[in-house]
């Protein structure tokens, strides 16, 4: 494959993967699904599929593009959650790092994991367990700089359900990432 066309395929694809992350985002309980107070994210998995195709450069761009979405899609909304990701900390700054850990970890494993699926089920559920060590992080660092004040007791059930939605949103990812890459690379649409 030419430089240009590689050049053309990782443009077509971010392209794809970003709209996918924008309608996931705003048509309800697709790319978050609504369990009462919190929801469980799923758009996570074309950002691990994107970077781990893509690279540092596409990890970057769909981890900006999950990260304002994410922070607009808050905006709209008038819940708990949503007032603690109007901060921009808390939204946007997590999910850049997480596209990029997810596309240099795939990089790097590629010495270490040779098999395929094996790389890509390690990546995906590293790159979940990342988005949520990072989110909460950001939570508890700069929450209080948002709408909502944290007291200790609420903290502790947030970071519980946040903890169960997490786990949830690990196994989703460690599912249906390395699943789907895999059809893309039988499917001949992703050069190995």
């Amino acid at each position: 494959m030419t430089r240009n066309r590689q050049r053309l395929m990782m443009i077509t694809s971010l392209g794809l993967l970003m709209a996918m992350i924008i309608i996931m985002t705003y048509i309800p309980n697709l790319g978050y699904i609504t369990t009462g107070f919190f929801s469980i994210t799923i758009v996570h998995i074309p950002v691990i599929i994107g970077a781990i195709l893509t690279g540092p450069i596409g990890g970057l761009v769909l981890g900006v593009t999950w990260g304002v979405t994410s922070w607009h899609y808050a905006t709209t909304l008038g819940t708990i959650e949503a007032a603690i990701f109007v901060n921009p900390l808390v939204s946007i700054l997590p999910r850049i790092l997480v596209g990029l850990i997810i596309s240099y970890s795939s990089l790097g494993l590629k010495k270490i994991i040779r098999f395929d699926f094996a790389r890509n089920l390690v990546v995906s559920i590293l790159g979940a367990l990342s988005n949520t060590v990072l989110v909460l992080t950001a939570i508890f660092l700069f929450a209080s700089s948002g709408l909502v004040t944290f007291n200790q007791g609420l903290s502790y059930i947030f970071t519980f359900v946040i903890s169960l939605n997490g786990s949830l949103e690990i196994l989703s990812a460690g599912l249906l990432a390395p699943t789907v890459l895999k059809a893309l690379s039988k499917a001949s649409l992703v050069k190995k």
